[in-house]
């Protein structure tokens, strides 16, 4: 990572992108550090891949500036750029080796026999490749490809990385361990990369930060730990990760915090709203604690919710169960290890409690203007 002070490696500034009457990025500010990777996160047509492309050379914004290592690139033809990218597809050259593939950029660049060879040589040893380079990529597995697909990208030295759902034709398994190993490598060679998925897991896996993207506009831009935890919007809240939510009412705020009453009684979350103002409170599921029966005074904690209903259904899901409990017509999620929900059953009475300092309200979208 670079100094706090240093300019960003990839600067994306109040970039527009139309096609006809269709707005698809909408003055989108993004930077990005050198040796940094951020990922694009969002569901399809949010304009992810758009802005990728955009960074790449592949299309021309409508307004707004791009630049790379200082230099603006705006206008600059993609093979003028020096980024590589791996697309989806990889797009490899099935009648070449491995080899032949990874030195394809470079011969079409001029470089001289002996400089290619050492390039080939040094991009697939990064990639642990370097005994398949007489192979024909034809024969790979689809992990292989991949990696070839990354080492030709490597092999020509770009200034940055771009990456188009780069993983996602491989099977689940081989993809989980694809993201551990491509990071690992992204931060040995110190590269600067953007990676476009719409995969929330590989998103938190793998990025410094991450820019969740709706409706062409970046929603909030931070780091996995951040964006998990403190969501700044309720899209951001629905897109990563899942969340137990109530709709309500403002009755009461001060000092950054709001009493909210719902459908299932008065509910405490941090959030800055007027009295009057319609809002969704919500929390992360692995929040909510369940009691399994409603004796006692759990919820008379002013630092904790507490909401009484009965268990409607356990849900198996390896080390973590899902729990969903009925609160009047509400429905609330809640997840605990294993061994707590082997004695919880369905039909039985208990209480969530969960923490105010874990609770967040945002605006209702649903409420009228």
């Amino acid at each position: 990572m670079t100094a706090p002070d240093a300019p960003p490696h990839v600067a994306v500034r109040r970039v527009s992108k139309r096609y006809g009457p269709l707005t698809v990025l909408d003055r989108v500010d993004l930077t990005v550090d050198r040796g940094e990777l951020v990922t694009l996160l969002g569901p399809s047509g949010c304009g992810k891949t758009t802005l990728l492309r955009l960074v790449a050379g592949l299309a021309t914004p409508e307004e707004g500036t791009i630049a790379i290592a200082g230099r603006d690139v705006t206008r600059v033809p993609p093979h003028r750029r020096n980024v590589g990218v791996v697309f989806q597809s990889y797009a490899l050259f099935p009648h070449l080796t491995v080899a032949g593939n990874v030195a394809f950029g470079l011969s079409v660049r001029g470089r001289r026999r002996d400089e290619i060879d050492r390039a080939v040589a040094r991009t697939l040893s990064l990639v642990r490749l370097e005994h398949l380079g007489a192979r024909r990529v034809s024969a790979l597995s689809g992990g292989q490809q991949q990696r070839v697909a990354l080492a030709r990208a490597l092999a020509v030295e770009p200034e940055v990385l771009l990456f188009d759902e780069a993983l996602s034709a491989l099977d689940r398994n081989l993809r989980e361990e694809m993201q551990v190993e491509l990071r690992r490598l992204l931060r040995e060679i110190g590269a600067t990369a953007i990676f476009v998925t719409h995969d929330q897991d590989e998103a938190l896996t793998m990025s410094d930060r991450i820019a969740v993207m709706n409706g062409g506009r970046i929603e909030q831009l931070a780091d996995p730990k951040t964006l998990y935890e403190r969501p700044a919007t309720l899209f951001t809240l629905g897109f990563v990760g899942q969340s137990t939510r109530l709709r309500g009412t403002v009755a009461a705020a001060g000092d950054g915090m709001v009493a909210v009453d719902t459908p299932v009684g008065r509910v405490a979350a941090m959030g800055q709203f007027l009295a009057g103002s319609s809002v969704v409170v919500a929390t992360r599921p692995e929040h909510l604690r369940v009691v399994a029966d409603t004796v006692g005074h759990e919820g008379s904690d002013r630092a904790r919710n507490s909401v009484d209903g009965r268990i409607r259904a356990v849900i198996f899901q390896g080390s973590r169960s899902r729990i969903e409990v009925a609160a009047g017509d509400q429905v609330l999620l809640a997840e605990a290890p294993g061994r707590i929900a082997s004695a919880l059953n369905p039909g039985d009475a208990a209480r969530l409690v969960w923490p105010v300092a874990e609770t967040f309200a945002y605006p209702d979208p649903e409420a009228r203007a």
